[in-house]
């Protein structure tokens, strides 16, 4: 019995681990826009999936694409390296084409007092 109560709090802990585990580390799998938009810090590894609503240049190199949702929009900006993966041109949208990005939280790569993702993965995803 006091093993049995041992690995059911063991097995408790593993489950609320990952999901308070947002400051500075991986927030566990793919999550809407609006609850990164809502909850992750500076620091934070976060997924999305969504549609390039919009794109445009930012510092640099990068393309700055405006991902979606049904929860909401999240700029995200994309190092030349990832380019590739998009199917995208500055000012214009991807036609739909649905995206897995997972990239670090911050605003040191995005315009004064904008926050978004620093893309580290951006996946195609098939239609649906």
């Amino acid at each position: 019995m006091r093993l049995s109560r041992s690995l059911s709090l063991a097995l408790l802990v593993a489950l609320l681990v990952p999901a308070l585990a947002w400051k500075g580390g991986s927030a566990a799998g793919v999550l809407p826009i609006a609850q990164v938009l809502e909850k992750a810090e500076s620091g934070d590894v976060v997924s999305i999936e969504g549609t390039v609503a919009n794109s445009t240049t930012g510092s640099g190199s990068l393309l700055i694409a405006i991902f979606q949702d049904a929860s909401g929009q999240v700029p995200v900006a994309v190092p030349d390296s990832l380019m590739r993966k998009l199917e995208v041109r500055t000012g214009e949208a991807a036609g739909g084409q649905r995206y897995r990005v997972t990239g670090r939280w911050g605003h040191k790569h995005m315009d004064e007092g904008t926050w978004g993702i620093y893309a580290q993965e951006i996946e195609r995803l098939a239609a649906n």
